[in-house]
């Protein structure tokens, strides 16, 4: 990344700042439109798999929300929202992301300009050597793909979640972030309702016994233009 870029990556990670959510949308909308993260970065994942959720929540809860902490010193979970009658709610955030074959699919769309969207990469070797399949572009198994590979990852990043709260006291009422990858679906954030609202209910079921000791739970796409709240159910 350019400095300006390391910079505002940096003030983004110094632990326990507040930002006013003007703030934080500002330098996340900088860095988002304007900074070129590699995948191997080390803030790749901190960035769109805990900064900018964190702030979609936060501009979720409109008003309510008055300041956004994305890191904390010693802390077990990823960020904090402030609201203004002081309360403080603990968020947590996770990714329900292939990252092996999301990584191949960047590596050829890089060589050939073109991934398929639907399927596995066929790949062999290492980043370095890779020799690529066919990968033809399959965009007619849409449905397939929302029911064969992301719910499963949406249900394995949402169970090992909630395995790891008997360790964790601080999740006990926290909410909790799921980011996917929604690139798979065209730009537009009622295209995305229509299509993945009906996984996000089947997922979270009838109600907050699902999802317990989390309070709430957001699904979020990478792409900041899709949001699923529980309290949507």
């Amino acid at each position: 990344m350019s400095n300006e870029c390391t910079g505002q990556g940096s003030e983004l990670l110094n632990p326990g700042r507040e930002f006013t959510i003007a703030e934080a949308k500002a330098i996340v909308s900088h860095v988002y439109d304007n900074c070129r993260i590699d995948t191997e970065d080390r803030f790749h994942n901190t960035f769109f798999h805990e900064i900018c959720p964190l702030l979609l929540i936060a501009e979720h809860m409109g008003g309510e929300a008055a300041r956004i902490v994305f890191v904390g010193s010693n802390l077990r979970f990823d960020g904090l929202l402030l609201f203004n009658e002081g309360r403080e709610q603990k968020v947590e955030l996770t990714a329900a992301i292939d990252g092996y074959h999301d990584a191949l699919r960047m590596e050829l769309l890089a060589k050939r300009g073109h991934a398929p969207a639907f399927q596995k990469i066929q790949a062999s070797g290492t980043k370095g050597n890779r020799i690529f399949g066919p990968n033809e572009t399959d965009g007619g198994r849409s449905d397939g793909y929302d029911q064969g590979t992301l719910l499963p990852l949406l249900e394995n990043a949402l169970a090992l979640k909630i395995g790891k709260a008997p360790g964790n006291e601080f999740y006990s009422d926290a909410w909790l972030g799921v980011v996917f990858d929604d690139w798979v679906c065209p730009l537009g954030s009622t295209t995305k309702k229509k299509r993945f609202d009906p996984l996000c209910r089947r997922l979270l079921g009838n109600g907050p016994d699902r999802y317990a000791p989390f309070s709430r739970v957001f699904i979020i796409g990478i792409s900041r233009q899709y949001l699923f709240d529980s309290r949507e159910m």
